[in-house]
This record gives C-alpha cells, sequence and structure tokens, in this order.
C-alpha cells in the first residue's frame, strides 16, 4: 500500500506514523514546517509565552521570551522529526495539488506522485473580516503576532473566542493596554455560562477591557494608531488590531477535483473520515469540525487505519477543550444550557478553588468547578471549570462522561490532599449537597 498525506500538521503526521506502522509506504508533504500552526504558530508557542510570563521574577524581554519560545519549538520539531524518521516516513517540502483520486502534483519539482490512498490533512489559517484585511503591519493575524518586534503599548483584539482571549492575557501580562471586542453578548461565548461570567469577572479585575454584543461600525488608520468606532457609540483607539474570528480552511489544493467541500469550503467527510471518494480521506482543521489539535490527532487515526481497510468510527461527544488565559478554562460534554435545551431534568455542583487548601498554597483561588448530571439518570452529562489547572482536572470528568459513570458512584472516591482535584470530588459531592467545605 502506497500512502500520500498532505499537511504536515497534527492530523498529518499521525497519519503518516499510523499508516507506516500498519506497513504502507508513506509519503508526507508540507510546504512550511512540519508540526502545522499548533506546534509552529499556535498551541506550543502561546502556552510557553504564557507559562514563562506568569512565572517570571521580573519583567522579560521580548527577544528573550521569543528565544524560550523558539528553543521549545525546536525541540519538539526535532523530537517530531526523529519519529518520522525512525517509522520510516518519507518528507518532501512541497505545496501540492490533487490531479485526481491517486495522483498529487508536486510544485516545488513539477514531478506528479501516485497513491493507492491519500489523507488530506492541510489544516486552517486565520480568517479575515471585510474592513479588517490583514496588512501585516496595523490589522494583524494570530500569524502575525510572532513578526512583531516590539511590543504594542495597546491592542485592540476583535474576537473574544479562545484564541482572542489568549492573546488578551498574554498582551496584559506584556504590559501593553488591552481591550476585546465581540460580537455575541459573553466573552468565551461558547463556553458555559458560567464560565464565561467568570472569566468577565477576572478580566474586569486585571483591568482587561472588554465590549461585547456590539459591532464595528468603522475602522480608520491615522498615523500611529487604529480608530475603532461600536455600535454601542463607543470608540477604541490602539497601536494594533488582532483579528481572531475563526479559521478559514486551507483546501486550495483540492480544489480542481471532485472532492466535495461545504459552504466555508471545508471537506466534507463521514464517520470513517473518508470523503466522497473512496481512496481519499481527511483529518484535522480542514474538515471543519473541532479545531483542536487532539481532536486532530484521533481524526488522523480514524483515517488512517481505515484508509489501511480498518472500520473504525469518529466519536465527537466527549472532547476535552481548554483555553489558557486570564485563569485555565476547560470543559467537556453539555453545557448547562445545552442540556435544558435537549428537555433533561439536571443537577449541577459547584465547587470554589477558594475552599481548597492547595489553591491557597499556589495562590490560585478564583474559579470552581462545576458538574452537571441527569436528575433521572444520575450520568454525569458536563463538567466546567475555570480556575487553576483546569486543563489537568478536566480528565477525571472526561473519563466520567466517557463512561456515562454515576454520580453517586462518584462522590465517595477519595482524593489525595491537598490537591487541586479535591474540588472535583466535592464538586460531585454537592450534586447531593453533600459537599463538605462549600460554605452555604
Amino acid at each position: 500500500m502506497k500512502a500520500i498525506i498532505v499537511g504536515g500538521g497534527p492530523a498529518g503526521y499521525v497519519s503518516a506514523l499510523v499508516m507506516r506502522r500498519l506497513g504502507a509506504e508513506v509519503f508526507l508533504i508540507e510546504k512550511e514546517e512540519i508540526g502545522g500552526t499548533c506546534l509552529n504558530k499556535g498551541c506550543i508557542p502561546t502556552k510557553t509565552v504564557i507559562h514563562n510570563l506568569k512565572h517570571a521574577s521580573s519583567s522579560m524581554n521580548l527577544q528573550i521570551l521569543m528565544e524560550k519560545k523558539d528553543k521549545v519549538v525546536d525541540t519538539q520539531k526535532k523530537g517530531l522529526m526523529m519519529l518520522l524518521k525512525q517509522a520510516g516516513v518519507k518528507i518532501i517540502k512541497s505545496e501540492a495539488e490533487l490531479v485526481n483520486p491517486k495522483t498529487v502534483f508536486l510544485k516545488s519539482t513539477g514531478e506528479k506522485l501516485q497513491a493507492d490512498r491519500i489523507i488530506i490533512a492541510t489544516g486552517s489559517r486565520p480568517r479575515e473580516l471585510p474592513m479588517l484585511n490583514f496588512d501585516g503591519e496595523k490589522i494583524l493575524s494570530s500569524d502575525d503576532l510572532w513578526k512583531l518586534k516590539k511590543i504594542p503599548e495597546s491592542i485592540t483584539i476583535i474576537g473574544a473566542g479562545a484564541i482572542g482571549c489568549e492573546f488578551a492575557w498574554i498582551f496584559h501580562l506584556l504590559g501593553s493596554k488591552v481591550s476585546l471586542v465581540e460580537l455575541m453578548p459573553r466573552v468565551l461565548p461558547m463556553e458555559d455560562e458560567d464560565v464565561s461570567r467568570e472569566v468577565e469577572k477576572l478580566f474586569k479585575k486585571k483591568k482587561i477591557e472588554f465590549h461585547t454584543g456590539v459591532k464595528i461600525e468603522d475602522l480608520k488608520k491615522i498615523d500611529n494608531s487604529v480608530q475603532i468606532s461600536l455600535s454601542n457609540a463607543k470608540s477604541i483607539s490602539s497601536q494594533v488590531v488582532l483579528v481572531s474570528v475563526g479559521r478559514a480552511f486551507n483546501t486550495e489544493c483540492i480544489q480542481t477535483s471532485e472532492v466535495k467541500l461545504g459552504s466555508k469550503k471545508e471537506i466534507i467527510v463521514d464517520e470513517k473520515m473518508q470523503t466522497n471518494i473512496e481512496n481519499i480521506f481527511a483529518a484535522g482543521d480542514v474538515t471543519g469540525q473541532w479545531l483542536l489539535a487532539h481532536v486532530a490527532y484521533r481524526e488522523a487515526e480514524v483515517a488512517a487505519k481505515n484508509a489501511m481497510g480498518y472500520s473504525e468510527k469518529m466519536d465527537y461527544s466527549v472532547i476535552p477543550s481548554t483555553i489558557y488565559t486570564v485563569t485555565e478554562v476547560a470543559s467537556v460534554g453539555l453545557k448547562e444550557a445545552e442540556a435544558v435545551k435537549k428537555g433533561i431534568d439536571i443537577k449541577k455542583g459547584i465547587f470554589p478553588f477558594r475552599a481548597s487548601g492547595k489553591a491557597h498554597i499556589i495562590g490560585e483561588i478564583d474559579g470552581f468547578v462545576k458538574v452537571i448530571a441527569d436528575k433521572e439518570s444520575d450520568a454525569i452529562i458536563g463538567a466546567h471549570i475555570a480556575g487553576a489547572d483546569a486543563s489537568e482536572l478536566i480528565h477525571e470528568l472526561a473519563m466520567a462522561v466517557k463512561l456515562k459513570a454515576k454520580a453517586r458512584d462518584l462522590k465517595d472516591l477519595i482524593h489525595s490532599h491537598p490537591t487541586l482535584s479535591e474540588c472535583v470530588g466535592e464538586a460531585i459531592k454537592d450534586l447531593f449537597g453533600e459537599a463538605i467545605h462549600k460554605i452555604r
């Protein structure tokens, strides 16, 4: 079996490794850097920067910060290249175009490469808006931020989703005056409402300005600033503007083919990650599902195994989501409003970090753990955390949702003391009004 993977990000390199381990001859085509957006411009760089700023004993200049970020990225990239090399994956640096269901054209050499199976994993890029076209100087994408030579005195961020809120925190830590603009009624509009309100409260505490439920009416570049007029009659002036309003899908390489695209130019796949063409599969952001690296990993496994003749299905029902902003945010399963909309009679348990000894030890007492259960079946159906180490704590609850665990079976589980995970146990107890350390 000969396979071509187009795109070397999380979905692409995982597809390559899995197919190679299953015995295929694999060609991995990537026009830029192995690791994709996640490793080079997204997950790893942003979290490295946040960690270093948060734990710096004094102010850190931009050059040192970027050097630390580059060191982490380079180390990860070397490890990834070693994995691919040891597996026997053949890497080709080139832009690619799908010629027909079994042929890919390499633009760097002009040659055509044929294979029995093709997986498209070309990812996504920052999406532009009318009036907010990227110019690399004043109107920036999240990719452009890594090219900044100096820290802006002020920045306006359009879009208060995960990316916008993470960069709001980064630039606040760097000393910039930060303003967030969001069309929806609250920041992090895709999260549980209690979580959004907690983040808004902490933004106010840190003096990070935000405007929600507003549109941009006008934008003018004047000398060294950008002037934005909002629909609430307010105006904002800042040195630069970051546009973080979602992602556009990189499907240019297949648009001359018969692979079916959706309304947003995403690749349409079934639960096996198979396109409308039998031997072509797709995985990662380009499918327009959950734009998360860990989801891309799993989609890649499913696509690769099915391309090799297995029969696996992608399950999106239990996906932990994490955001690293003024506090960490993590969620899994149903939000409270979603459960109510579905007609589920719910019960919920909430436990504040402020009541945790470990939270006081580490000096991070803001936030809470919220657990949602089906009152009739007692199954845990959702969980939401805003607070320290939320990204680590969520997985105990993700397991509970995955296994449809009963709250009554988990409420007596003993958690080590002093730990933040005690807050998870207390939140589950609170479903029954039995939380020990919660002041009523």
